[in-house]
């Protein structure tokens, strides 16, 4: 199988009787994302900015890495950069972002991880521009923490994602660099630091 063959709308299941919706039996929420815009915006009022991004980076990075693991038990795809890029895939369906791989390398002897791409259409960028103004900084913590878990489990030691560029910035569209942890640059220091326990 090939990741683009993954068609998540026919795996869904709904129950109408029982108020129930799954996915290989977890459990869905559909939430729109005005909700959790506001939620975001709430939980940075609340606990402030630093730990508001703490709270998403953590959450996600567990969401990924569990994914990961859920997608390579439950479907046989043709090869591991198949099963790797299902979770661009998964991101696209659930109308999270558009995400678009540009460049991977990888030699898990020497510990080498090097993963580029463009998200398009971010949900977090998107929310964060109706509270705010342009930020001087990338805003997209969700999909960093997601794309740090869901690489991390793939490539069996820990990965991080820096956003290199993002929307709330200003840019036309968000871009993730990827790295083994040993090869990261000082822009990886917060979410180094957030990730320490994991």
């Amino acid at each position: 199988m090939k990741a683009i063959d993954f068609d998540m709308p026919k795996e869904i299941q709904y129950s109408f009787d029982n108020g129930i919706t799954t996915f290989k039996g977890s459990r869905l929420l559909v939430f729109d994302t005005n909700v959790m815009g506001l939620f975001r915006n709430n939980l940075i009022q609340e606990l402030g900015k630093e730990k508001a991004r703490s709270f998403f980076i953590k959450l996600n990075y567990q969401n990924g890495y569990e994914e990961f693991l859920n997608m390579k038990q439950l479907y046989k795809f043709d090869n591991e950069m198949e099963l790797l890029a299902s979770g661009p895939t998964i991101h696209t369906w659930r109308g999270i972002v558009k995400a678009t791989p540009l460049k991977l390398e990888f030699n898990r002897d020497k510990g080498d991880f090097y993963f580029t791409g463009v998200w398009k259409n971010s949900w977090e960028a998107e929310q964060y521009l109706m509270y705010n103004e342009t930020s001087l900084e990338a805003e997209c913590w969700s999909l960093v923490g997601y794309a740090s878990g869901w690489c991390s489990a793939f490539f069996g030691s820990k990965t991080l994602a820096v956003e290199s560029s993002c929307v709330a910035k200003g840019a036309e569209n968000c871009g993730w660099l990827i790295q083994s942890e040993k090869d990261c640059g000082k822009e990886a220091d917060e979410i180094k630091y957030i990730l320490k326990d994991f």
